[in-house]
């Protein structure tokens, strides 16, 4: 499923995968959405597993935000994590369905639909991430 390193917890493919079944399985209780989009860059990959899985179309997020308002509250807008809740905060102003495989206890953001709600404060490192990359306590302490 996943490891911890210092400070980090490295999620493989695995735990991916059961996250976007379990928002699948969730998303059966809305009407299906018509397009599906990712928050750059952490979104993409899931946005796109996803719209593959449940056969919803992609379309870019600046696209997407260009659309009329019937349709915007038809397309699910997928981020990998809802930490801080910002970046969401700000997309759902535009009335999109979101959805993160991941959030964070201090989210200041709650997407409709979430994977995995995280406890602690460990930084996360996706699969398609850099294993190597500084976490943000890293940048921190120096």
């Amino acid at each position: 499923m996943y490891h911890k390193m210092a400070k980090k917890v490295v999620y493989d493919w695995d735990w991916v995968d059961q996250q976007i079944d379990s928002i699948g399985e969730k998303l059966e209780s809305i009407e299906k959405p018509q397009f599906i989009t990712g928050v750059p860059r952490g979104g993409l990959i899931p946005a796109v597993l996803m719209s593959h899985k449940f056969e919803i179309p992609f379309i870019g997020l600046e696209a997407a935000k260009t659309l009329p308002g019937d349709l915007k509250k038809k397309v699910l807008v997928v981020d990998d994590i809802a930490d801080s809740g910002n970046t969401l905060a700000q997309i759902q102003r535009h009335n999109f369905i979101t959805a993160t495989l991941a959030r964070r206890y201090s989210s200041s953001f709650s997407p409709l639909f979430v994977g995995t709600d995280i406890k602690d404060d460990h930084w996360l490192v996706f699969p398609w991430e850099n294993l190597s990359a500084n976490s943000i306590q890293d940048y921190l302490d120096n």
